[in-house]
């Protein structure tokens, strides 16, 4: 559920802000999470992403109306198996091994498991960047903040998976870079009750947080 636009945010120009120095960027679309035989599946994510009226959906209605108003794209995929980021000190060797203590795919599933499912696939354009982040931060090892630079990027439009982990994330470092930041919360994704207190925190905190029918309304404005 998107909670009510927080009033601290209702001075904005929503319509404004989100026009062509904007830029959307989606977060773990992919086959571990919004897949039935992905490694997440049981989180049942998927199940409602998948529903009509799901973030999935939610997600390519947003897409649909960003490649109207000619905004770049930013597809990004988190691999927690095989990414840049391996274990480097004991923590991490700890938390990986827990993790992955009952999975068993070799390198093909692994990177099957950081593709992104198939009906994003289906609307990418070849100018669109997917990148693969090591970390939980997606400005973290990676060069998101050079691309959004070249872009002359100003407002981030995010949207994705898990709404309590990257997706949060990235709307806190993104505001401490300097963005302005608008969460799609209806096109984000956790486990029920972490996304909608994720939501919240959003919210009440870092950025706005509206629907993809908001979002559609205001970025067609600027189509």
């Amino acid at each position: 559920m998107v909670p009510e636009l927080h009033p601290q945010w209702r001075g904005l120009d929503l319509a404004r802000i989100l026009k062509a120095d904007a830029a959307l960027l989606n977060m773990d679309s992919q086959n571990s999470i919004l897949h039935s035989d992905g490694c997440l599946a049981a989180e049942g994510i998927w199940k409602r992403a998948r529903a009509p009226g799901g973030s999935l959906e939610n997600t390519l209605r947003l897409a649909r109306a960003c490649r109207a108003a000619r905004l770049p794209f930013m597809w990004l995929r988190y691999d927690r198996f095989i990414g840049e980021k391996q274990p480097c000190n004991p923590m991490d060797e700890v938390q990986y091994r827990f993790w992955n203590r009952e999975y068993t795919g070799d390198a093909d599933r692994k990177a099957w498991e950081a593709e992104l499912v198939n009906e994003v696939k289906a609307i990418m354009s070849p100018d669109d960047v997917t990148l693969v982040y090591p970390a939980w931060n997606i400005f973290v090892g990676t060069p998101v903040a050079r691309w959004l630079s070249m872009w002359g990027t100003r407002t981030l439009i995010l949207s994705g998976y898990h709404t309590d982990w990257c997706v949060e994330m990235a709307a806190r470092s993104g505001r401490d870079l300097g963005y302005m930041v608008v969460v799609i919360g209806d096109a984000c994704g956790s486990t029920e009750e972490m996304h909608d207190t994720a939501l919240r925190q959003i919210n009440e905190c870092y950025a706005p947080v509206i629907s993809t029918d908001a979002a559609v309304r205001f970025i067609g404005a600027n189509a």
